[in-house]
């Protein structure tokens, strides 16, 4: 089982190897918050703090040093607030480690050391990845219909098609990406129609996401723009999400993209 702690400038801590070992709390709590009003019940998930007893075993010098490396490694988050990321298996959140109490364990080469792990919002994420290739066959751009720039969408018939299993209890966030070259990208999910109006070169991809509701384009230089004014305004909330379920996911083949689900839950699924 991997369960394994990166702080915001990649270095990491792994909570279970040779000579750590979680000895005490759970990442399997969950919390909803409930309001009542008017008789009516509300729900809605916020921040949540696990208590996790990791135990050291080694030398007393091998001990200290692992400890001064995990606090350096969880204070480096805390004082640029900036969250590192707690995974779990193939589960991740959003996290801090703000606390920690160290005592000596019942054996004396042994430590122990509790965590507080403060997550932003109990939130518990697994990312299924499809990938939606560029056909090199270009005998089929006979005939497209398209549009000027103000009617961007290419009418023709639909070179790549994919199912995309949405299998989380609700309708699901997403990412997706668009490689360039191409122009007017877009991606068809069932029918929610993802288009941005733009044009991409040669090593630039642009990033939809939809829990931030955010569009970028990054360059091959690292540069970042937004795009946000530039997606399709033919319904209200463009960053709909994708339907439980199994979806049919749709493109025109001409350009490489793919397609990130992420299933949200308050706790991971059992290993």
């Amino acid at each position: 089982m991997r369960v394994r702690y990166i702080n915001s400038q990649n270095y990491s801590v792994d909570f279970v190897d040779a000579n750590i070992l979680p000895t005490s709390g759970y990442l399997h709590q969950r919390k909803w918050n409930t309001t009542i009003e008017n008789d009516s019940v509300s729900l809605s998930i916020g921040n949540y703090t696990y208590t996790i007893t990791l135990t050291l075993r080694g030398s007393l010098k091998e001990r200290k040093e692992t400890l001064d490396k995990m606090c350096d490694i969880f204070e480096l988050d805390c004082i640029n607030e900036t969250p590192g990321t707690l995974y779990f298996g193939d589960y991740y959140i959003k996290c801090y480690i703000v606390s920690s109490n160290t005592s000596i364990a019942n054996i004396n080469t042994r430590t122990n050391v509790e965590l507080g792990i403060f997550c932003i919002k109990q939130e518990w994420i697994k990312e299924k990845k499809y990938n939606l290739v560029m056909y090199d066959d270009k005998s089929d751009q006979t005939g497209i219909k398209k549009y000027t720039y103000r009617y961007p969408f290419l009418y023709s018939n639909q070179k790549g098609a994919v199912q995309a299993i949405n299998d989380s209890l609700a309708d699901a966030d997403f990412i997706m990406r668009f490689y360039g070259p191409c122009a007017n990208p877009y991606i068809k999910v069932g029918n929610i129609l993802y288009q941005v109006n733009t044009s991409l070169m040669a090593g630039e991809y642009l990033e939809i996401n939809s829990t931030d509701n955010t569009i970028f384009c990054f360059s091959v230089y690292g540069e970042k723009r937004n795009l946000f004014n530039y997606r399709d305004m033919s319904r209200s909330d463009f960053f709909t999400k994708i339907p439980s379920g199994s979806n049919v996911v749709g493109w025109d083949g001409t350009f490489k993209a793919e397609l990130i689900i992420l299933d949200k839950r308050t706790e991971p699924r059992w290993l």
